[in-house]
């Protein structure tokens, strides 16, 4: 007709306007019938909307929940129009609206053949299990299993009773464990309140001063490891050997978890002995378990510095060579710290003298003896003093250490040069090394007449020649070789013939 109009409250054709008396005309038609004859300008719907999932930032389908081994927990919506929606939305947004569509309740189905009824306009549900009507006449109660997947979709009915369209299909896979576990499988979470439990040392010592830090327990951890990075600011790689740290980065120590009950964590640094020495410390929690070992994030870095010292440095020791006498020209100090107390503040480095010539600055940590090392010319004389400095002052200049550089020279000849053990073929030999050689002896090369038979590498004095024949005649002499050359060979030679066969 003409004027047919449709009416929400009957379930039956009208001949006339909604208002108005009207006589039934046809038996009533199903929910399917009404909407494949609903007139185009028809401005509601006679049975609710298509349930839209939420969707991930990636734009997948994405159910919201947390799943269990033994459960899953759904979020849809069912609100008119398909408005977009992403994790950062408010999980009930979708129930906006199903009043005012007739939403009465909502049907669950599981891989097809399962079911779930979710009564009343609510857009979520947790499936711990479902009908499933495989065969119609004896539906079997199907618990949900952990390691498993699932294909889910879900339908809005009103309250006669009729379904809307289904949503699309979501693919679920329960997890293996369940959240409690998982949180002991799973990386802990990162200290993340890592500070100060006390100012910062002032070094007064050559033993130095720790760092005191303090942050709050995490839960389900055994220990912690504290590094720090002595070159914060600067390019630093990942250290490929040691997962998830950088190639600077230094382990301090760990300290475990503390008894239940204690709420914070402390930890003492080792000794810092350089002041205004630049640190970058962080935390990290650890979990060992029959599931194995996680290790959490680094908490954020805890930047700072040592405070400089408050007086200046007292004077340090006179220097003494590390190597003596003095090799190729190359002179090699020892520096003697000077004493640390509240007179005399940490040094922050060393300024070395020939004479008034300054040849060298270094740093080095309190307690330690830095060493310096010159390149010198043969004969040349030195006196050399050494100064301790910090951000307050410099000290008096040392005593002196005065020298000259030896000139280089060949080595002298080895002594007691012996021959032993002599058959057809062959002859061992020994031999002492030289009293002294500066630079010292590198090897030796063993002579029979003019010919050279072995060289042999120093510290050794012993070789056996071969490639004799029976009843040869030979004449062994010995000469040492070092950076300057060969020296002059033992005198006077050893001689003899080897035996007949």
């Amino acid at each position: 007709m003409a004027n047919e109009r449709w009416n929400l409250n009957t379930t039956s054709d009208l001949t006339a306007e909604p208002g108005t008396p009207v006589g039934l005309v046809n038996q009533p038609r199903t929910a399917a019938q009404r909407l494949t004859d609903r007139p185009s300008d028809y401005g509601e719907q006679i049975v609710p909307p298509k349930p839209l999932w939420y969707l991930d930032k990636a734009g997948e389908p994405h159910s919201l929940g947390v799943n269990e081994p033994h459960q899953f927990l759904l979020f849809w919506r069912s609100n008119v129009g398909d408005k977009a929606a992403d994790l950062d939305d408010s999980y009930y947004m979708g129930v906006t609206g199903l009043q005012g569509v007739g939403v009465a309740g909502h049907r669950v189905t599981i891989n097809a053949t399962g079911e779930v009824l979710q009564p009343g306009g609510e857009s979520s549900a947790t499936i711990s299990g479902f009908w499933d009507k495989s065969d119609p006449d004896d539906p079997m109660w199907t618990p949900i299993e952990p390691e498993t997947e699932y294909t889910v979709t879900v339908a809005a009915h009103n309250q006669s009773g009729e379904f809307g369209p289904d949503s699309d299909e979501l693919t679920i896979t329960t997890p293996a464990v369940g959240y409690d576990t998982q949180q002991l499988t799973l990386p802990p979470r990162p200290p993340n309140d890592v500070d100060f439990a006390a100012p910062l040392p002032v070094i007064t010592t050559s033993g130095g001063g720790g760092i005191q830090l303090r942050w709050t327990t995490v839960p389900n951890v055994t220990k912690y490891e504290i590094f720090d990075n002595p070159t914060p600011g600067t390019t630093d790689g990942m250290d490929s050997s040691r997962p998830g740290l950088n190639s600077r980065d230094v382990k301090l120590g760990e300290v475990n978890q503390p008894s239940a009950g204690t709420p914070t964590v402390t930890f003492t640094t080792p000794a810092y002995t350089t002041p205004r020495r630049r640190f970058a410390l962080k935390v990290r929690a650890v979990r060992t378990n029959s599931y194995g070992t996680a290790y959490s994030e680094f908490s954020t870095p805890l930047r700072g510095a040592l405070p400089a010292s408050t007086v200046a440095p007292g004077t340090p020791g006179a220097p003494t060579l590390t190597v003596s006498p003095v090799v190729g020209g190359q002179v090699k100090l020892t520096i003697s710290p000077p004493t640390i107390n509240a007179s005399n503040g940490a040094p922050e480095y060393y300024a070395v003298y020939d004479g008034t010539r300054q040849v060298a600055v270094v740093s080095s940590p309190l307690g330690a003896a830095p060493h310096v090392t010159l390149q010198y010319a043969a004969a040349q004389g030195y006196s050399f003093t050494v100064a301790a400095g910090n951000s307050v002052g410099v000290s008096n200049p040392s005593s002196a250490l005065t020298g000259t550089v030896p000139t280089p020279a060949a080595p002298g000849a080895p002594t007691a040069v012996a021959v032993t053990n002599v058959t057809t073929t062959g002859l061992a030999v020994n031999w002492t090394a030289p009293a002294s050689a500066n630079p010292p002896v590198t090897s030796y090369k063993v002579y029979d007449g003019s010919t050279v038979k072995a060289t042999v590498a120093a510290p050794a004095t012993t070789t056996n020649l071969t490639g004799y024949s029976p009843q040869t005649a030979y004449s062994i002499q010995v000469a040492a070789v070092n950076g300057t050359g060969e020296g002059s060979k033992s005198s006077p030679a050893v001689t003899g013939t080897t035996p007949a066969t």
